[in-house]
């Protein structure tokens, strides 16, 4: 049996996009692979590993420069949290055959001598920082063996990105939704309902929607689901405007089902699993332009458009969302979007294709 440790900045019942694709994979059955996680935070449980980190609190807490700066610290900060949790660390490296980074700093946590994937749920070479040119240097060091000399293989979410690695083993699996739980509803046409679900802070772009809510008079519902450190901007909205904490997931997919469109406009993201909920769901959506191409498919399908995420364009596809809506609000047509959903991102099938490319790519080391 191969063991393969899944490592996770934060605590696997933090619920964010990373923590809920690393859950479905640590339960996904199979009698091939022993599935353990190491987490940065949280409490340890059968299987489940936690430590005192340092670097896994400032990431988490930090956004924009502070986490930039963090992040260039990162060889230094993990290899503080490594003497701090050497017993744990030292246990780990023994019974893993695979380590799994889902934010790929963490390779400076361990000694290199086990089979050590990076992934694209943390950031790439491409996308290391939000500076190109330190991203083209980064991508230099990596080839020409500077740094990062022991990366065995990496796992993209993206695959238009394989051309930018200058690595070799690269294997490509997407995230993934349950299907059977996001489901599209007919629906009577009424006043548009939008939503967004995600954390509140400044990356994802949900104060920028506020503010076009906070300064024009939109004849559309708007329903903010999620926690963050922007949660003061909520305190006082608008009567359109209604904030949602805490949910459950029963709630939150009822939520989906009686919304109209999505709106998600990230500034930095590394794939967006809430989209594929609204898309299942049967939503339109509004989307960063960040995110091309991954979702090109619906743009074609006429449920998603891309925007620059800046207030002015958000206001301007929020006054044309009424007839944007027109075609995705006939329930034949969301059943089509649904359908594709499920025949190609459907957990199922995701997890059956990523532990498939895993075997593989750890066979042929």
């Amino acid at each position: 049996m191969i063991s393969i440790i899944f490592v996770i900045p934060a605590s696997i019942d933090f619920n964010g996009g990373i923590e809920k694709t690393i859950s479905h994979y640590y339960k996904y059955k199979t009698g091939e692979f022993k599935k353990l996680i190491l987490q940065g935070e949280g409490k340890s449980s059968e299987n489940i590993y936690s430590i005192k980190s340092i670097y896994s609190k400032l990431i988490i807490k930090t956004s924009g420069i502070t986490n930039f700066m963090v992040r260039m610290f990162a060889p230094a900060l993990l290899s503080l949290d490594r003497i701090i949790n050497l017993k744990t660390i030292k246990h780990i490296e023994k019974i893993s055959d695979i380590i799994y980074l889902t934010n790929n700093d963490y390779y400076y946590l361990f000694r290199h001598g086990k089979f050590i994937i990076w992934s694209e749920h943390g950031n790439i070479p491409s996308n290391y920082t939000s500076i190109r040119i330190i991203n083209l240097a980064i991508t230099s060091m990596i080839k020409n063996k500077l740094i990062f000399r022991n990366i065995d293989a990496v796992h993209l979410i993206n695959c238009y990105n394989i051309k930018s690695l200058p690595m070799k083993n690269i294997y490509c699996v997407p995230n993934g939704v349950n299907s059977s739980r996001f489901l599209p509803v007919e629906r009577k046409a009424g006043r548009p309902r939008l939503l967004y679900v995600g954390r509140l802070e400044k990356s994802k772009g949900v104060d920028r929607v506020l503010n076009v809510f906070k300064t024009h008079n939109l004849d559309i519902e708007f329903t903010i689901v999620g926690s963050g450190i922007l949660e003061n901007m909520l305190n006082d909205l608008p009567d359109n405007v209604k904030y949602m904490k805490n949910i459950s997931d029963s709630e939150l997919q009822e939520i989906y089902r009686n919304s109209d469109i999505f709106i998600f406009p990230s500034t930095l993201e590394n794939f967006g699993n809430v989209v594929l909920e609204a898309l299942s769901s049967g939503l339109y959506v509004i989307a960063s332009e960040q995110l091309r191409p991954r979702f090109d498919f619906a743009e074609k399908m006429n449920f998603l458009e891309y925007i620059n995420p800046v207030e002015t364009e958000i206001f301007k596809a929020l006054e044309n969302v009424r007839e944007n809506i027109k075609y995705t609000e006939v329930y034949s047509n969301r059943i089509l979007m649904h359908n594709y959903i499920k025949k190609t991102y459907d957990w199922s099938r995701v997890l059956d294709q990523f532990y498939s490319e895993l075997r593989k790519i750890y066979a042929s080391k």
